[in-house]
């Protein structure tokens, strides 16, 4: 089984806004209920929550497979928890451990491609493609991320019915 490393973050999309018409205790609530999705998902497949970014999770898996299965159902979990749609960039390769924080090429790529997702998506890049028979992936095509060199092929990621 391959055991190449994965870094997932994920981000509320308004969540500005939301905070603007709901409030500030509302907004509070709205990223401690996603913190508690992020840590039960990340606990069942095998990662963890490196840290909450206000209204986004920053998420590591040992091996790239848990991080995409994962990933479908952290958005799976956020559509019905009634916070507002998320989007989740997933992305596997080196990266370096940093008290408790994960840094490298690998990290900063996820990130970029969640900024790219669709609100209500799953974007994973080509270096954390492996079979699931759980997940189908469907070709987004390639993108060129803020400060990456090179383009970067993504997939969409879906649940199996």
């Amino acid at each position: 089984m391959d055991s190449t490393p994965a870094a997932v973050f994920t981000d509320l999309c308004d969540y500005t806004r939301v905070t603007e018409r709901l409030g500030d205790r509302s907004a509070a609530r709205i990223a401690v209920t996603l913190r508690d999705i992020a840590r039960d998902v990340a606990r069942r497949h095998g990662g963890r929550v490196v840290k909450m970014l206000g209204d986004g999770a920053h998420l590591h898996f040992a091996r790239k497979a848990d991080a995409v299965a994962a990933s479908v159902e952290l958005l799976a979990l956020v559509r019905i928890s009634g916070l507002p749609c998320a989007r989740v960039g997933v992305n596997a390769g080196p990266m370096v451990e940093a008290n408790g924080d994960y840094y490298g090429r690998a990290v900063n790529i996820a990130a970029r491609i969640a900024a790219q997702a669709t609100p209500g998506s799953v974007f994973v890049g080509e270096a954390a493609m492996t079979p699931d028979p759980s997940v189908r992936l469907e070709r987004v095509g390639p993108m060129q991320l803020r400060g990456v060199a090179s383009e970067v092929t993504v997939f969409r990621a879906f649940a199996c019915a």
